[in-house]
């Protein structure tokens, strides 16, 4: 075959997927988005654009990239919308151009006002990027920040509490974009450009080189023995991934395209299958080291070191993870599913060592260790993913070059075609998460500029009439409400705005209130009426919406009660106490929750009844109190009904016995 002709067909698998409708453009961006990222690649190291200048950079290039996916994704017959998405690109370089050429002047001669190409480049950009987050997130996040720009504006006419003296469009601009460098080219576009933006082209990296393969490997040969292997295959699976991506609805579908049907085909209910694996994305992103990249934008808004952070989130993520597997565990027993030994063919990769596969694909692994090394030596975050990603790559290229060592151009070509799959994936990954940070970044601060966010902080503070428990029940409310149908990043950044301050105000640790609105925010994706990650999962089971999503929020149980412990008892976090305090109260909590579970599935060594199961509700949610006395009674009802439970079942098995003989 043909060098040339070798090289189209590597390019074509490499960029192609089930999206596109034009090879070419999709071959472009490819291409393109290798010296996109290897540019962000060396800012992290060398800094050699000012901070200005590379989230512009940062902005304008993910605006590039996105209008042209538009333009790919378009059918090639309406050639006149493919040309204007590929239009909208290039235009969407015209204020990269600008800022870069005008850099100085803006920065020197009028920091403080615009002149009119400022604000003309700045309305531009904005309108972008609104434009672009209609296109690829719909209506809801453009129309909510279009409305905070009508209301910085239009102040002098809304009464009461929120009234201010309104604000110009130059200066409402000016915040925006430029000669400020606030809004969509503010701090947050910053995390998004050195932190979150690295990590996933580091995720892109994993999947592009076999990682998401690898994890379901590894998830299923420790879960195989289970009677709920597949189910806690997902746990595992969708827990890693979702912790990498970033995104509840992508890990959704992607890692539940395949455990969900395993899960129906083994037994489970297609609700409660949507369910696990809706509730197991969406709790990656509470998981260390990475927590879908909301660690890093935890550390900009709060200051808090990141090893500060990432430290406080161990032990609710193991609490989490550790319920959900025996809760699933829990409704195999019930229904009777047979152990993984037991299943045969209809456990995947049975016949696959999986040492061949770590063999295989062990280098993403080695990878991964070095990036959480870089992170607990505390490199900075950017720099640590960049480094991890240039040992990805070094380490596929050797793993390629060995595989085919008869053959070195089809090593070095197969290298080449995952390496820029993943930098391509990574592209497309950090290009969406970037925009919708951008615009949510309007929002927040049109709120921050007119007072909005403080009004509403003493207003929820009115509310609670100096109640914490109240101010925390107005704050959960508040975060699922704002939370609603957006993605993880912009839930947990607008929540942070609006309810963190008024808990951290009440004497509650800072870290301690943005891990609370953090984690409720991460809740909306379950609840309904919108619930994002349970209706992806409920459409991939095709299950019922709504059953799938209250029994999301049953198995999520530790996402909305958890909250309210690291307020109470912030010794979970490593805020306050010893190490013993930290390993009690998380040993308590993981009990309590477990029984709380065991109360609503109504099951424990057999069927529970009515009363035995309010003494498991009620027992464990005595646990989660901080009181001695309390926790002594909880654990004298948990102890009955297990006896309890434990001799009914006893007693049942010799009854059976003697009736089938």
């Amino acid at each position: 075959m043909p060098a040339s002709n070798g090289v189209r067909q590597y390019l074509g698998r490499t960029f192609h997927s089930e999206r596109t409708r034009s090879g070419w453009l999709a071959v472009v961006i490819g291409l393109l988005s290798a010296p996109i990222v290897v540019a962000h690649f060396v800012q992290v190291e060398t800094f050699f654009l000012t901070s200005g200048e590379f989230r512009t950079f940062h902005l304008t290039s993910c605006l590039f990239i996105l209008f042209l996916s538009c333009a790919e994704t378009t059918d090639p017959r309406s050639r006149l919308k493919m040309a204007g998405y590929i239009l909208l690109a290039l235009v969407s370089l015209v204020p990269l151009a600008y800022i870069l050429s005008e850099y100085t002047s803006i920065v020197r001669t009028r920091p403080f006002g615009p002149n009119a190409n400022d604000t003309m480049i700045g309305v531009l950009l904005i309108t972008l990027t609104i434009g672009i987050v209609w296109r690829e997130w719909g209506k809801i996040i453009p129309i909510i920040s279009l409305i905070g720009i009508a209301y910085a504006y239009w102040g002098p006419y809304v009464p009461g509490l929120f009234f201010h003296a309104g604000i110009s469009i130059e200066r409402i601009v000016a915040y925006l974009s430029i000669p400020f460098f606030r809004g969509v080219l503010g701090g947050l576009t910053e995390v998004s450009a050195t932190i979150t933006f690295m990590f996933l082209v580091f995720a892109g990296l994993m999947k592009a080189t076999g990682g998401l393969d690898l994890v379901m490997r590894l998830a299923f040969a420790v879960g195989r023995r289970s009677r709920a292997g597949p189910a806690q295959a997902a746990v595992v699976s969708s827990g890693f991934m979702g912790m990498i991506s970033g995104s509840i609805m992508a890990n959704v579908a992607s890692t539940g395209a395949f455990t969900i049907p395993l899960m129906k085909r083994v037994g489970f209910r297609g609700s409660f299958a949507g369910a696990v694996e809706a509730v197991a994305s969406a709790c990656g992103q509470f998981s260390p080291p990475k927590m879908g990249t909301a660690a890093f934008l935890i550390v900009g808004l709060t200051g808090i070191a990141y090893t500060e952070v990432m430290a406080a989130a161990i032990f609710p993520a193991l609490i989490v993870y550790l319920y959900l597997a025996f809760a699933v565990h829990l409704r195999a027993v019930k229904v009777g599913i047979k152990s993984g030994d037991e299943l045969g063919d209809a456990v995947p990769f049975s016949d696959v060592p999986i040492q061949r596969a770590l063999l295989l694909q062990g280098h993403m692994l080695v990878a991964l260790g070095f990036l959480v090394y870089f992170l607990v030596r505390q490199m900075p975050p950017g720099l640590a993913a960049a480094y991890a990603c240039v040992i990805l790559i070094a380490l596929e290229f050797i793993k390629q070059m060995v595989l085919h060592i008869r053959n070195p151009v089809q090593g070095f070509l197969e290298a080449a075609s995952a390496i820029l799959n993943g930098l391509s994936e990574g592209m497309r990954s950090g290009a969406h998460v970037a925009i919708i940070i951008a615009i949510i970044s309007i929002l927040v601060e049109m709120l921050v500029v007119t007072g909005f966010a403080q009004k509403l902080s003493q207003l929820l503070l009115l509310l609670s009439l100096d109640n914490l428990w109240l101010l925390l029940a107005i704050s959960a409310l508040t975060c699922l409400l704002f939370g609603l149908g957006l993605p993880t990043s912009a839930a947990y950044i607008l929540v942070a705005i609006l309810a963190a301050p008024a808990i951290a105000n009440f004497g509650v640790p800072l870290l301690a209130a943005h891990l609370f609105v953090f984690y409720i925010a991460i809740m909306s994706a379950l609840t309904p009426p919108v619930a994002t990650g349970a209706m992806v999962a409920s459409s991939i089971a095709k299950s019922d919406f709504i059953e799938t999503s209250f029994t999301a929020v049953r198995l999520a149980l530790p996402g909305f009660i958890l909250p309210f412990v690291f307020v109470l008892r912030p010794e979970m976090l490593m805020l306050d106490g010893s190490f013993f305090d930290t390993l009690m109260v998380s040993t308590l909590c993981l009990v309590g929750l477990v029984y709380i579970n065991i109360g609503l599935e109504g099951f424990l060594y057999g069927r529970l009844g009515p009363l035995i199961r309010v003494f498991c509700v009620v027992g464990g949610a005595l646990l989660l109190i901080n009181s001695v006395a309390l926790n002594l009674a909880a654990g004298v009802l948990l102890a009955g009904a297990t006896i309890f439970s434990r001799s009914r079942a006893a007693v049942a098995v010799p009854v059976a016995q003697r009736k089938g003989s």
